[in-house]
C-alpha cells in the first residue's frame, strides 16, 4: 500500500474512533475474540500488539461465538467474526446485529454450492420427476461428520434428502431411525458411510436394521470406508453409484473440469437438476440445489459505520504479513480466510441470509405432527438461558427431536416433573444419585464423564495425622462428619462398612455421633434430629453442611472423621497448608493408588426409568450429538457454542466445565474407567446400596414412619 494511503487510514480510523461509536476506553472499537482449542492462541499473541501501538481497537475474550454475539447485542463490545449457523442462531434468538462485511477467500459469491451429479444412465431425456429419476437409485451420501462445513450439517443434509423423500413419522420409531428407514425403503444399494448415530452401540444396531444403506460401501460403512465424506461419495459414484451430492469446486476438480486432462468417467455423469432434468459438467451454469454464505464481520448498530471502515481498509493483501497493529488485526479477525468484502449498507442477518439459495428452506424445515421434543428442566434463571441458548444451537445443526428448556425452582422439582413425565430429563449431581433412584424413580441415562480421577465426585475419609488412625477399620466407634444427608458420601459410606463388616446392612452403633446437616428438615423426632445434627457446626439455630464444615469439625475436634471429596480437600489444603496440612485421607487397603471410599461421574442426564426405549434412544442422541458439536472434541470443536464452557462468567452452569464427554453406562466397561475401583454407579444399578438405612422401596408403608423406624435402629 502507497504511504499516503496508509497515513490517510490511520487519519481515518482515528477520526472515526474520537466520535466515541465504540464501546471501550475513549470510544475504541471493542472485538470479541474467541480462542481456538490447542496450543496456538490469537488473542495472546496479538492482542498485547492492538494495545501497545494504541490502534484505536480492544480485545474483549468471549467464551464462545455465541457469547460475542450476545455481547454485541448487549452493546458491551462493537464487532467480531461470525459463521452463517451463527446467523442463523442469531435472527432466532432476535438478536439486534448487522452484517458489515463478508470474508471471501475466493471471487465466487457463495463459500460452498451444493450440486447433485448423476450418472447418465438413470437419466431421462424427456420430461420427467426427480423421485422418478432417483428411486431405486444407488446413493453414495457424503455423510455427516462433526465438522460444521465439512462433511454437511444434519440440518443440510436433511434438507437434501427432503427434497427427494417422502417424511416419514412413525411415532413407534425415533426421529433419526425413521429418517433413515425412508432412505432405505426409496433408494436401493446406497453407501452411507460414517456414523449414524453418536452412540456406537446404537450406531452398530441402527447399521444391522437397514443393510441396504451400507451395501453400496466399500466393507466398512464408516469413516474409514473409501467412500465416506466429501470425495469418498464421488470415488464411490464413479465406481458402483448413480448419484451423489458434492460442493461444485469439488465436482469441477474431480472431473477435471479445472485441469486440461479430464476424468476418464466426466462424459459418463451429468449435473441432476431439481425438476428431474440434467445439464452437462462443463455447463457454466450448473443447477444449484443449496448455497452457504462465506463467514462475516457483524457488529452493534451504532458501530456499524467504523467498523465497515476499518475492515473494509484491510483489502490490501499485505496486511496478512503485516507485523504491526493492521496485520494483527487481521489475524484476529481471521483474514487467512480471505479478505473482507463490504456490505454496502450493512444488512440484517435475515437479509444477508436470504440471499443464498436453499438456506432458508433448509432452516425452516417442518417436524413430525405432533412435534416432539426433549424438554431439559432447569433450576435457576442462568440455567435455563444457557439451556435456551445450547437448543438454539442445536436446531442450527439439525439435532432433532429439538432440545427444549423449562425452569423450575430446585433439583427436586425437576425430578417430580421428571417422574410424571411433564418433562423428559434434569441434570444432577451425585448427590442426587440414590434419591432420584429410591424417591422419583429417575435413573441415569448418561454420565459427565471426565478421565481426570481427581475430578470425578470421590469420597475419602480425613482424618488428623496425629489420630492414629492408620486403616479404616479404624474408623468404627468413631465421631463421623458428613456433607448432608442422604447424599454420596452419606451412602457410599455405609455401603462401604456394611460389605467390608459384612453387616447386612445393620449398621447400628457404628460411629459414636453423626453430624449429617440436612436431616433436620426431614419430619422426624427432635431426638433423632438431634442425635444426628449435635457435632454439626450452627449458624444460629441453623445446621451449617458442605464439606467445608464436615472438615473444619475434624479440625477443632468436633469430629474424628470428614467425608469429603478428595478435590475439595486438595483444594483447601492448597488455599489454608496451615490450617489443613494437619488432616491426611487414610486409604482403603483395596484402593491404595487414589485413596478413596467411592467415586462418580461429576454429573447425570437423569431420565424416568418408565422412559420407553425408543424415548431414551432420542434422549441419548439428542445429548451425544450436541456433546460432539459443543464439548471438548478437539480438534472438532465447534466455536459456535460451549456446552462445558463459562456462560455469562460464571462456571459450572448446567453442564460442569471438567466434564470431558457424555457417556452411556458402558463408559464404565472401557479404559480408563474399569481400572478404577469402587465405583458408585456400578453399586447403583446392583441395587446393592443400603437403602434401609432410610427406608426400603420395597415396602409399601409411609416413608416418613420407616425414616423414623430405621434412624432410631442406627442410634440404639
Amino acid at each position: 500500500m502507497p504511504k499516503r494511503s496508509v497515513i490517510y487510514f490511520l487519519c481515518f480510523v482515528n477520526c472515526v474512533l474520537s466520535q466515541g461509536t465504540g464501546s471501550g476506553t475513549d470510544g475504541n472499537l471493542r472485538l470479541c475474540v474467541v480462542e481456538g482449542r490447542g496450543t496456538y492462541k490469537r488473542a495472546t499473541r496479538y492482542c498485547p500488539i492492538l494495545d501497545r501501538e494504541k490502534s484505536g481497537i480492544e480485545c474483549v475474550l468471549g467464551t464462545d461465538r455465541l457469547d460475542c454475539l450476545r455481547r454485541i447485542s448487549k452493546g458491551s463490545v462493537d464487532f467480531g467474526v461470525f459463521s452463517p449457523e451463527d446467523l442463523i442462531a442469531a435472527q432466532w434468538a432476535q438478536v439486534d446485529v448487522l452484517v458489515t462485511n463478508e470474508i471471501r477467500s475466493k471471487t465466487r459469491p457463495y463459500a460452498r454450492t451444493i450440486v447433485a451429479v448423476a450418472n447418465r444412465r438413470i437419466l431421462e431425456d424427456g420430461p420427467t420427476s426427480l423421485s422418478s429419476v432417483l428411486r431405486n437409485s444407488s446413493l453414495c451420501h457424503p455423510g455427516v461428520g462433526i465438522d460444521d462445513i465439512r462433511p454437511l450439517s444434519d440440518t443440510l443434509s436433511g434438507y437434501l434428502e427432503s427434497l427427494v423423500l417422502a417424511r416419514s413419522c412413525d411415532p413407534a420409531l425415533s426421529l433419526t431411525e425413521n429418517r433413515i428407514r425412508a432412505m432405505s425403503q426409496f433408494f436401493g444399494k446406497t453407501c452411507k458411510a460414517g456414523p449414524w448415530v453418536p452412540d456406537k452401540a446404537r450406531d452398530a444396531e441402527l447399521k444391522r436394521l437397514y443393510p441396504s444403506l451400507c451395501a453400496g460401501c466399500s466393507g466398512r460403512c464408516d469413516v474409514n470406508d473409501p467412500y465416506w465424506g466429501d470425495s469418498g461419495a464421488l470415488a464411490c459414484l464413479v465406481s458402483r453409484g448413480d448419484v451423489t451430492w458434492g460442493e461444485l469446486d469439488d465436482v469441477r476438480a474431480y472431473f477435471g473440469l479445472t485441469s486440461r486432462e479430464g476424468h476418464a468417467s466426466a462424459d459418463r455423469i451429468a449435473y441432476l437438476c431439481l425438476d428431474g432434468s440434467y445439464k452437462d459438467l462443463d455447463d457454466p451454469e450448473p443447477c444449484v440445489w443449496l448455497s452457504r454464505p462465506w463467514p462475516v464481520i457483524v457488529s452493534k448498530r451504532k458501530a456499524a459505520e467504523a467498523v465497515a471502515a476499518l475492515a473494509s481498509n484491510l483489502t490490501d493483501g499485505g496486511v496478512l504479513v503485516d507485523q504491526h497493529w493492521r496485520g494483527a488485526l487481521a489475524a484476529l479477525l481471521e483474514l487467512h480466510l480471505g479478505l473482507p468484502q463490504p456490505l454496502a449498507p450493512a444488512v440484517v442477518p435475515l437479509d444477508y441470509l436470504a440471499r443464498a439459495q436453499g438456506l432458508r428452506e433448509a432452516y425452516s424445515q417442518t417436524g413430525c405432527q405432533p412435534s416432539r421434543h426433549i424438554t431439559l428442566c432447569t433450576k435457576s434463571v442462568i440455567e435455563s438461558n444457557k439451556c435456551n441458548w445450547l437448543a438454539e444451537a442445536g436446531a442450527v445443526y439439525g439435532i432433532v427431536p429439538p432440545l427444549q428448556c423449562t425452569q423450575r425452582s430446585d433439583v427436586e422439582d425437576c425430578l417430580k416433573a421428571v417422574k410424571t413425565g411433564t418433562d423428559d430429563v434434569v441434570l444432577a449431581g451425585s448427590d442426587w444419585l440414590v434419591r432420584a433412584r429410591r424417591d422419583y424413580s429417575v435413573d441415569p441415562v448418561l454420565h459427565e464423564a471426565t478421565p481426570i480421577v481427581d475430578q470425578t465426585s470421590t469420597v475419602a475419609a480425613i482424618v488428623l495425622k496425629s489420630s492414629a488412625i492408620t486403616d479404616t477399620s479404624y474408623l468404627k466407634g468413631k465421631r463421623a462428619s458428613f456433607p448432608s444427608y442422604d447424599g454420596l458420601a452419606w451412602h457410599s459410606v455405609f455401603k462401604y462398612i456394611n460389605e467390608k463388616e459384612k453387616l447386612s446392612c445393620q449398621l447400628k452403633k457404628y460411629f459414636s455421633d453423626v453430624c449429617a446437616p440436612g436431616i433436620e428438615k426431614r419430619n422426624l423426632t427432635e431426638d433423632v434430629k438431634t442425635a444426628f445434627t449435635k457435632i454439626c457446626y450452627k449458624e444460629g439455630d441453623n445446621i451449617v453442611g458442605g464439606e467445608e464444615q464436615a472438615l473444619k469439625a475434624v479440625v477443632a475436634g468436633k469430629a474424628d472423621v470428614a467425608f469429603v471429596s478428595l478435590a475439595t480437600f486438595n483444594l483447601y489444603k492448597a488455599q489454608e497448608p496451615q490450617v489443613y496440612n494437619q488432616l491426611v485421607p487414610v486409604c482403603p487397603k483395596e484402593n491404595p493408588k487414589y485413596c478413596f471410599l467411592s467415586w462418580a461421574n461429576i454429573g447425570h442426564v437423569l431420565a424416568a426409568n418408565t422412559t420407553t426405549a425408543m424415548r431414551k434412544q432420542e434422549i441419548i442422541n439428542v445429548f451425544t450429538k450436541l456433546d460432539q458439536l459443543f464439548g471438548k472434541h478437539y480438534p472438532f470443536h465447534n466455536a459456535m457454542f460451549s456446552m462445558y464452557g463459562p456462560f455469562n462468567h460464571q462456571l459450572d452452569v448446567l453442564f460442569h466445565n471438567n466434564t470431558k464427554i457424555l457417556a452411556t453406562d458402558n463408559m464404565l466397561n472401557n479404559h480408563p474407567y474399569d481400572k478404577i475401583p469402587l465405583n458408585f454407579e456400578r453399586q447403583l444399578s446392583n441395587d446393592s446400596l443400603c437403602y434401609d438405612l432410610n427406608f426400603s422401596p420395597k415396602l409399601i408403608v409411609p416413608t416418613i414412619t420407616l425414616i423414623s423406624l430405621s434412624l432410631v435402629a442406627f442410634i440404639l
